[in-house]
């Protein structure tokens, strides 16, 4: 059989097997123009004759996308595309004027990956490779229509179009990502990621609030040589002198409600823990005096005075971990208290009696704290506490009291830097 005969009838059968099966659109993932091999099973295209010998062309589409435009006489060789998923789908394709040549290389529709609706025309030109068509070893193209570039578009309408994986827009800002369905992508955005700060660093606090002072009750008191116990004397007469210490069985003092002002600096070693130097100043106005003698007699004087605490004491944080805007804490520490009680005077009656009192010492103390914060913005956290402060049996001059405890809450502003 002659090859112009081969050839015919080899066309009317390549027409017949298109109009059996349909040309299936894919998105384009890349182009091969022309393969190296149509298989491995297949012989080499170098083998047939030059290109540009036949104006029929053959494009050749696979399960996966991959496109290959070869020359309907490498119909004769078998290929099962087991390298791009599975045996193509044929069309013919061929320009009516200029055929497939490496100094006129076709343009091709495609739909770029991740954009769905209607192909736009792209330019195919691709960078010099091996030719094996071409049977002289020359260069041709075999380009990548992803890559977007201002090159013209030699189909008219101005330069190719921006390849919208590209990262580049027309304006120059970057287009939402998408995926290769078309679908967007997930994107993290401000209102759904939360901003917290550095939390392993330094930190300042700030917190002023109000405070509540138990009772101050005496449980010895100097009687000019050593410290006495109470009472004193139980058989004290009735006309016993009252400003003397001797026949009294018990003396306290009340407060009223006061103040609380704190500054502390820490580091946090993690987010979930952090030391810190605590200080500043507590105050609580005096509102009795209180004395009971051992006859059974009671007096309960308003007064005049103040305590005032000033701790100095180191602390553990712990933190609830994780970033979360919302941080329960609970912390606690030791160190020193110190304390000055004054007794300006005292009221018996419509008498006024100045008690001219002042005396002041440091105490060995401890603390505790409950609290939570809040960010606001990164690295600022509103801050609510609760607060204990104790003192062991503190001794403030001629008094040795019994144990002393002072509740505070607290609102405050953190730093963290």
């Amino acid at each position: 059989m002659s090859y112009p005969k081969f050839k015919v009838r080899l066309y009317l059968i390549t027409l017949f097997l298109l109009g059996t099966y349909p040309c299936h659109q894919a998105l384009a993932q890349r182009i091969v123009l022309p393969p190296g091999t149509a298989s491995s099973t297949s012989t080499p295209l170098s083998s047939l004759p030059p290109n540009g010998s036949d104006p029929s062309q053959i494009l050749k589409t696979y399960p996966d996308g991959t496109k290959k435009i070869v020359p309907l006489a490498a119909l004769n060789f078998h290929d099962d595309g087991k390298d791009f998923g599975g045996p193509p789908v044929l069309s013919v394709y061929s320009d009516p004027v200029t055929p497939i040549h490496r100094s006129s290389p076709e343009r091709l529709s495609v739909a770029p990956i991740g954009t769905v609706g209607t192909p736009v025309t792209m330019n195919s030109t691709p960078p010099a490779s091996p030719d094996p068509m071409s049977g002289s070893g020359s260069s041709t193209a075999a380009g990548d229509p992803m890559g977007g570039g201002p090159a013209p578009n030699p189909m008219g309408g101005g330069a190719a179009p921006v390849d919208p994986l590209s990262g580049v827009t027309a304006k120059g800002s970057p287009p939402p990502l998408q995926t290769v369905s078309g679908k967007p992508a997930p994107v993290s955005s401000t209102e759904t990621t939360i901003e917290l700060g550095t939390y392993e660093d330094f930190f300042m606090n700030a917190a002023i609030g109000g405070s509540i002072q138990n009772q101050l009750t005496a449980r010895r008191v100097y009687n000019g040589s050593n410290m006495q116990a109470y009472p004193t004397r139980p058989n004290m007469s009735a006309n016993f002198p009252y400003n003397q210490p001797v026949g009294v069985s018990s003396e306290n003092f009340t407060f009223q409600p006061g103040f609380r002002f704190d500054v502390e600096f820490g580091y946090n070693i993690y987010d979930w823990l952090g030391v810190s130097l605590q200080t500043g100043i507590i105050y609580n106005g005096l509102n009795q005096y209180n004395v009971s003698f051992s006859n059974g007699e009671s007096y309960h004087n308003s007064a005049d005075g103040e305590l005032v605490q000033v701790p100095v004491q180191i602390d553990g944080i712990l933190r609830w971990p994780g970033t979360t805007a919302f941080k329960p804490f609970i912390g606690g520490g030791i160190g020193a208290i110190w304390q000055q009680l004054d007794v300006n005077n005292y009221y018996i009656n419509t008498s006024d009696v100045q008690g001219n009192y002042c005396r002041s010492a440091f105490q060995f103390g401890f603390n505790a704290q409950l609290g939570a914060n809040y960010t606001v913005t990164p690295g600022v956290d509103f801050y609510g506490v609760f607060k204990l402060l104790g003192a062991f049996t503190p001794r403030i001059g001629n008094y040795d009291f019994e144990n002393s405890y002072n509740f505070a809450l607290e609102v405050g502003l953190q730093s963290r830097f």
